[in-house]
């Protein structure tokens, strides 16, 4: 906790000072503190790890697994096709990338840090480098690599490498340069030599994909295993046995052996506004709903903005373990079977032994939900239309997400709170490894590692390990939907594997959304059309969304960009 207090004061001190950094003379700023001595460029790169937080950027709502609210601004429904090249969707950071850049330079430079202390800190900034990198090359494709700090008497006009390979190999000798400088082991929210393994793994997965080349890619998928070997031979990391509390409790975010990086943030400068929980809870209370709803089913103050909610198809994605003790869907249980509507509970039907992930993942009607026992049925107390405002701030689909929220907290936006994020985790990096055996053809190995996940969080019995592949990559599909809700990984898996299957059309992002509607009493349900969805939740899947546009704009200023616009943005 002490580390991250200081960590986090000084970030406000010097991401203040970042732009003024990018834009001016060091000696402005005391140059001789940040660059003669190790701690000195130690403080300035941990101004600099906020840009970790580009791994979880919440492209997971641009997927299938969530129905955005209509009032959600237009940089989420990008992926709606309503965007054009008009904006910039995340092209230029290159600030940030300038910030990396100054720091192995300066580095490398300087007189006064010690050799032995060089290594490690050169590393960091190729870590943070590469992270930007990644993070864009996964929404644009092919990049300008800017590897060096640029002047003004430098020529800016600078190409984007030729090949996407060009640009993946150049994250990824990043992060192997990285690695070997790194130390095993860190304070909570600093880069290690394991954060470096695990993200090279799932760059050279996502990187494969869009290679032509059948020896590059099984270079890359070689590539992929390693480094999750490598991250696995650290022997430092094991699952945790809680699931709900990885997410949802700050001190075992904080302290446990899964989370391989993280960005933590302290109640002295965080408020609930700051934080995803504010963006997933409901805006309702006994004043804005019916008083006979309120005398039925009373619910307390729930201030959150309430900006997305789980898809009844990821519902549909969490297996049931049945009386006989096997995993089926839900539609194929003894429980849903042996319903009998307008008698039994829909909840008994249909929520009755799910995956152990659902109960830490989403809200479902009759569920407490912090005080509250909540009803999203019809004429319930977190029914949409018992609300003054409707199609706000509500769920549409009868489902909330309660990943990454505290239960013990008050949502009210100015409320102080502590909170974490997960960019990497080693159940993620057992999913990548499974990935890449799975695309060497090792299908045995690749089961046994999708069963460490399954069975240590979601509690279901193991896969046969004599599965054929085509039914290996359905279960592996399945499990990683599950495993990684709301971790940045849907829409970008669901484009991997759809460039690297070939399809002009990915079904998943074509497919309306869904919702589910209970009746008042309980006893019965419909899965309807999503009510009240506008343009947000429109799904039209062509295939110039693998990806973004260049911001037009760029196109004009950089004549070697004119010509270089991704396919279908033109």
């Amino acid at each position: 906790m002490k580390y991250i207090a200081i960590l986090s004061t000084f970030i406000l001190l010097f991401a203040s000072c970042a732009d003024d950094l990018d834009k001016s003379p060091l000696d402005k700023f005391s140059e001789d503190k940040v660059w003669r001595s190790a701690e000195g460029a130690q403080t300035f790169i941990n101004g600099t790890l906020y840009v970790s937080k580009l791994l979880t950027e919440n492209a997971d709502d641009w997927s299938d697994n969530s129905v955005v609210n209509t009032e959600m601004s237009a940089a989420v429904r990008t992926i709606r096709e309503l965007m054009t090249n008009a904006n910039d969707y995340g092209w230029n950071k290159f600030g940030e990338i300038r910030r990396c850049n100054l720091i192995i330079e300066k580095v490398t430079a300087s007189e006064d840090i010690k050799e032995a202390d060089k290594e490690p800190l050169i590393a960091q900034a190729k870590m943070l480098r590469s992270i930007v990198y990644y993070t864009r090359a996964r929404l644009f494709g092919r990049l300008m690599i800017v590897d060096r700090v640029l002047t003004p008497d430098d020529d800016l006009m600078f190409p984007r490498s030729k090949t996407i390979k060009e640009t993946y190999d150049f994250i990824i000798n990043d992060l192997t340069e990285a690695a070997e400088g790194l130390p095993v082991t860190a304070s909570a929210g600093a880069l290690t030599k394991g954060a470096a393994y695990a993200l090279k793994a799932a760059v050279c997965l996502q990187g494969a994909a869009f290679l032509t080349d059948s020896n590059e890619k099984r270079d890359y998928y070689q590539q992929a295993k390693k480094a999750c070997e490598d991250l696995f031979a650290l022997g430092i990391y094991s699952l945790e046995s809680d699931y709900g509390k990885l997410f949802n409790d700050y001190s075992t975010g904080l302290s446990s052996k899964e989370v391989i990086l993280a960005t933590y943030y302290l109640s002295e400068t965080t408020k609930m506004s700051g934080t995803w929980m504010q963006s997933i809870v409901p805006n309702q209370g006994a004043g804005k709903i019916p008083e006979e709803v309120a005398a039925v089913w009373p619910v307390e103050n729930f201030e959150g903005w309430h900006d997305k909610s789980p898809s009844q198809d990821l519902v549909d994605a969490y297996e049931v373990v049945d009386a006989d003790g096997n995993a089926k869907t839900w539609d194929e249980t003894s429980y849903y079977k042996n319903f009998k509507p307008n008698v039994d509970y829909v909840s008994n039907a249909i929520y009755r032994n799910r995956d152990a992930r659902f109960y830490s993942t989403i809200a479902y009607d009759s569920v407490k939900y912090f005080n509250s026992i909540i009803t999203t049925r019809v004429g319930g107390n977190l029914y949409y239309l018992n609300n003054k405002e409707k199609d706000r701030h509500m769920t549409k689909t009868g489902y909330l997400y309660i990943k990454n929220l505290y239960q013990d907290k008050s949502v009210i936006a100015g409320v102080p709170t502590d909170w974490h994020l997960i960019h990497l985790r080693l159940g993620r990096s057992y999913l990548d490894y499974a990935e890449a055996l799975l695309r060497l053809g090792e299908t045995t190995t690749a089961i046994e590692y999708i069963n460490k996940v399954r069975m240590t969080h979601g509690k279901l019995p193991a896969l046969s390990t004599a599965l054929s592949f085509d039914q290996a990559w359905k279960y592996y599909k399945q499990e990683r939907r599950v495993e990684l809700v709301q971790e940045e990984d849907r829409y970008w898996s669901l484009l991997r594997w759809g460039k690297e299957d070939g399809l002009d059309e990915i079904e998943e992002l074509n497919t309306p959304p869904t919702a589910i509607e209970i009746a008042a009493d309980g006893k019965s349900f419909e899965i309807i059309p999503v009510p009240v969805v506008g343009p947000s939740n429109d799904r039209k899947f062509t295939t110039r969304r693998y990806f973004l546009p260049i911001p037009k704009n760029e196109t004009i200023l950089n004549e070697k960009l004119s010509d270089d616009q991704n396919p279908g943005w033109e």
